[in-house]
């Protein structure tokens, strides 16, 4: 099977990230993340997307996941948080917003990304020091690999790391090092998921690109955009629209 394109990885594998409002903790006992997973696995076989890696914490979860179309994605989470939150709602006799906004999320650019991203998300319950290994803690998808069982057996592994029956090997290397940052993208890795960024406000917008040129408010809104919704970083957007970074400092919202 061929191996997927570098540059295909720019759009389509995502470092997913949820969290409790308030950062409160949604997720505190068994039952909650075990009916968390329970609603995730219900729901996933109705989207186009993979999810490759998984961690399910206290009050946050992270998830690496492949998928085309960015709207499949959005109504995904949707519906598994909107369905979570109700459930816990009325078990613990609340009311009102379960989640901090709707969800993060970081592009990744390389298979090295991809790698460190996963080791990152499986390392989790470590540096929380709730574990001493990342195989004592069962709600992530590391023994799902270790085991070589359902998510270790996504036919996008395969194509991007090749066919193994170890991708904890290339995940963990360096002495199964821990990530505690991810591989940030280069200036040229992010410029065309910036043009994407602007691409997609154009349509959402209804506007030309000269009338987001010329009007500032028009800009601002762009640059909102471009940081909040495709995470993009300030440095990055200014050095696409060769902004000065006194204007820059101004436009920042």
């Amino acid at each position: 099977m061929p191996r997927l394109a570098r540059k295909n990885l720019t759009t389509s594998f995502l470092h997913v990230m949820v969290q409790g409002v308030n950062k409160e903790f949604i997720f505190n006992d068994n039952h909650c993340i075990e009916s968390y997973m329970k609603i995730m696995q219900e729901i996933y076989p109705d989207f186009d997307l993979d999810i490759l890696a998984y961690c399910i914490m206290s009050n946050h979860s992270h998830f690496a996941i492949h998928t085309e179309d960015i709207k499949q994605l959005s109504e995904f989470m949707y519906k598994v948080n909107s369905k979570y939150a109700r459930m816990y709602n009325k078990e613990h006799g609340r009311c009102g917003v379960l989640f901090r906004n709707r969800f993060q999320i970081e592009p990744i650019y390389s298979q090295k990304h991809l790698a460190n991203c996963i080791n990152y998300i499986h390392q989790n319950p470590v540096k929380a020091k709730m574990v001493s290994k990342c195989e004592d803690y069962k709600y992530s998808s590391y023994n799902d690999y270790k085991l070589n069982k359902g998510i270790a057996q996504s036919d996008i592994l395969k194509q991007i790391f090749g066919e193994s029956s170890d991708y904890l090997r290339i995940f963990e290397k360096d002495g199964g090092k821990m990530f505690m940052d991810v591989e940030r993208p280069t200036f040229m890795e992010a410029k065309e998921y910036i043009l994407n960024g602007v691409k997609e406000f154009i349509e959402i917008n209804k506007v030309k690109l000269q009338d987001i040129l010329s009007e500032r408010e028009t800009l601002k809104k762009l640059i909102k955009y471009l940081k909040y919704e495709c995470n993009i970083s300030y440095v990055n957007i200014r050095k696409f629209f060769q902004i000065s970074y006194g204007t820059m400092d101004k436009l920042k919202v």
